[in-house]
C-alpha cells in the first residue's frame, strides 16, 4: 500500500458512532486527510493521544470520541497502528485524529477536536 484513498478510508470504519459519523461526513464532503503508512506502537500512540486530549480540554476545546479512542488504543497493547487525520475545520470546525490497524485496514479509534482554522494542530504522524 502506497497511500490510502478516501474510499478505502471510508470502508475502514466498521462501527457507526457520533465521532465516526462526523468523520465519514467530512470525508464524503471532500475534507483533506492524510494517513501515514509507518506503524507506531499503540501504547506510544495512547500516551500521545492522552496528552492531546488533555491539552484540548485545558484550552476549552470541545472533543468528541476521546474516551472511546483511548480505550481502544489501550486494548491494542504494542500492536503497530497507522496514524492519520481528517481536517474538516473549514466546514464543521473539527480536526479528527485517526488510528488504524493496517492489516486489514480498519479504524481502531478516532477523536475530534473542535478547533478553528486559525489554530495550528500538530499534523505529524503521531
Amino acid at each position: 500500500m502506497n497511500e490510502v484513498s478516501a474510499s478505502e478510508l471510508l470502508a475502514a470504519f466498521e462501527i457507526d458512532s457520533e465521532v465516526t459519523i462526523l468523520v465519514k461526513n467530512a470525508l464524503t464532503s471532500g475534507a483533506y486527510f492524510q494517513v501515514w503508512l509507518e506503524p507506531i506502537p499503540a501504547s506510544r500512540l495512547r500516551g500521545i493521544c492522552q496528552g492531546r486530549v488533555r491539552a484540548a480540554q485545558r484550552r476549552g476545546k470541545p472533543t468528541v470520541g476521546a474516551a472511546e479512542c483511548l480505550a481502544s488504543l489501550a486494548e491494542m497493547g504494542e500492536r503497530g497502528l497507522l496514524v492519520g487525520y481528517v481536517n474538516d475545520r473549514e466546514r464543521a470546525g473539527y480536526y479528527f485524529k485517526l488510528y488504524l490497524d493496517p492489516h486489514p485496514l480498519k479504524v481502531i479509534g478516532c477523536f475530534g477536536v473542535n478547533i478553528s482554522p486559525e489554530d495550528d494542530p500538530i499534523t505529524g504522524p503521531a
